[in-house]
C-alpha cells in the first residue's frame, strides 16, 4: 500500500474516545514503569533531547556527568514507533522536531501502514473506528467510536470528530467510503472531500461541474489503484434522456479523479445498465454496485464490479452459491440472518462488520444491532452521544494523508529495517 508524502497535523490530539466497560472488565491506566521510563528518556537521549527540564534539575557535583543511557539505533526507533497507535504518534509530534520530520516520511507511514493493517486482518481490534453522520448541524455532523469497545463493552461513547470542510457551505455529510485510514465524503452531484480523522487533515477535490438536471443524480466510489499506487474516485452522474420512442432512460456520464494528480477524467460511461443511487463498495482493487438493467424478461437487478486498475465494467454472476471471485463458483453461504420486523413493511439490514468470533454488526432503522449467528440473539450496544444518526462507515487509524501524491514502497535510511 501507498502512503502520501507528507503529514499535516496542527495540534497535538487529545484521548478520543472512551468507554464504560461491562461488568467483566475493568478500566486500565497507564502507569510510568521502568521499562517505559527507560525507552523514554532512550529515545530522547538519541534524539539530542534532555531526558529534564535543566531549569528544575537539581544541581550536585556529578551533573556535569549524566548517567549513561543506552543508545538506540535509528532502525530501532522506526520500528518501535511503526507499532504505536496514530494518537501517541502525534502526541510525539509535539516533543521532537526529530519525531515530526520522522512520522511525516512516507516511508515511515508505509511501515506503519502495513503493521497496522496487519493486525486489522483480527476483528474487531483497537484500530477499527466507525464513524456515524448525523443530519444535524455541521459542527457536529460526524463521531467516531471504537468498533472493539462496541463488540466488547455495554457502553461506549461517541465523540465528534468534525473538520474545516464541515464548517462551509458545500456541508459535506455523505459517506462514500474508506480505504487505509482515509474516508472520502461528498456533497451533493459535484463535491468531493478525502478525510483523515485520526490526523484531522482533509483535502477537496476539485469540482465536477455536473449540471443539475431533472431526475439526475451522482454516485461515488473511493479505492485503491495498486497498478499506479495511488487513491481512486470515481463520479458515475446519471441523467435522464429521452429516446427515440418517447420512452425516458437514463444515461451515465463517467469521471475518474486520483490522489496524485487532482483532476477529473472522463472514462467510458457505465455499462450493463444504471448504478443504483448508493456508493460503490471498495472490494479487493474494485468498486461493486447494484445496477438496474434491462433484459428480455423485463428490468432486473444485477452486480456490477468497476476495476479500478484496467477501469473496466464487468458483471458478476450471482450466487447459487458458490468460491472464486466472479464466478459461480465462487459464492459460499457465510450465514443467515433472519428478519428483525415484518418483511412486508420492505426493511432491511446493512451488515457493517463480521467479527472474528462470528458475530455481526448491522445496522436496523438507525440502530446498530450485533446478531450472534451461534444462538441466534440480538443484542443492541449502547452507545453514549449517538442518536438518530443517518450513516456509517468503518475505518482504521493510519498516519495517510490526503494531501499530496503517494511514493513507492522502498525504504531507505534509517527505515531499511522496519519490516523485518
Amino acid at each position: 500500500m501507498a502512503e502520501k508524502n507528507g503529514l499535516v497535523a496542527d495540534s497535538c490530539l487529545e484521548d478520543q474516545s472512551s468507554t464504560t466497560p461491562s461488568p467483566s472488565s475493568s478500566t486500565h491506566s497507564k502507569p510510568s514503569t521502568p521499562h517505559h521510563d527507560e525507552l523514554y528518556h532512550s529515545l530522547f537521549h538519541e534524539t539530542g533531547m534532555p531526558s529534564q527540564n535543566p531549569k528544575k534539575a537539581k544541581k550536585s557535583p556529578q551533573s556535569d556527568h549524566p548517567p549513561s543511557l543506552p543508545t538506540l539505533p535509528h532502525q530501532i526507533i522506526a520500528e518501535i514507533f511503526s507499532r504505536l497507535p496514530v494518537k501517541a504518534l502525534i502526541k510525539f509530534r509535539c516533543v521532537s522536531k526529530t519525531f515530526k520530520t520522522l512520522f511525516s516520511d512516507p516511508q515511515f507511514i508505509n511501515a506503519h501502514l502495513r503493521k497496522i493493517t496487519s493486525s486489522s486482518e483480527k476483528k474487531p481490534n483497537r484500530y477499527q473506528k466507525i464513524v456515524l453522520t448525523y443530519s444535524g448541524p455541521p459542527s457536529s455532523r460526524h463521531k467516531s467510536c471504537s468498533l472493539y469497545s462496541i463488540y466488547n463493552n455495554l457502553q461506549t461513547d461517541a465523540i465528534e470528530i468534525g473538520h474545516f470542510l464541515l464548517k462551509d457551505k458545500y456541508r459535506y455529510d455523505w459517506l462514500v467510503g474508506s480505504c487505509d485510514g482515509l474516508l472520502c465524503v461528498a456533497a451533493k452531484q459535484n463535491y468531493v472531500a478525502l478525510w483523515n480523522p485520526s490526523t484531522r487533515v482533509a483535502d477537496r477535490l476539485p469540482g465536477l461541474g455536473f449540471g443539475k438536471k431533472l431526475g439526475s443524480y451522482t454516485v461515488f466510489g473511493f479505492g485503491y489503484d495498486s497498478e499506479i499506487d495511488d487513491y481512486k474516485v470515481v463520479a458515475v452522474f446519471c441523467f435522464q434522456n429521452r429516446g427515440g420512442n418517447g420512452g425516458i432512460g437514463y444515461e451515465t456520464r463517467v469521471e475518474v479523479c486520483t490522489l496524485w494528480t487532482k483532476y477529473w477524467r472522463r472514462i467510458e460511461g457505465f455499462r450493463y445498465g444504471v448504478p443504483c443511487d448508493v456508493s460503490g463498495k471498495y472490494v479487493n482493487g474494485s468498486l461493486i454496485w447494484p445496477v438496474m438493467c434491462e433484459r428480455d424478461s423485463g428490468l432486473a437487478w444485477i452486480i456490477v464490479s468497476f476495476d479500478l486498475a484496467k477501469e473496466t465494467y464487468k458483471e458478476m454472476v450471482q450466487p447459487d452459491y458458490g468460491e472464486e471471485y466472479g464466478v459461480r463458483e465462487s459464492w459460499t453461504k457465510l450465514l443467515s440472518i433472519p428478519y428483525l420486523d415484518d418483511p412486508g413493511l420492505l426493511q432491511y439490514s446493512v451488515p457493517y462488520c463480521i467479527a472474528d468470533n462470528g458475530e455481526v454488526l448491522l445496522e436496523f432503522k438507525g440502530l446498530l444491532i450485533i446478531y450472534n449467528p451461534k444462538d441466534g440473539a440480538f443484542r443492541h450496544p449502547v452507545i453514549n452521544g449517538a442518536c438518530q444518526w443517518i450513516e456509517a462507515e468503518i475505518y482504521i487509524e493510519t498516519l495517510v494523508s490526503p494531501k499530496v501524491g503517494n511514493c513507492n514502497l522502498e525504504t531507505t535510511g534509517m527505515l531499511a529495517n522496519t519490516e523485518k
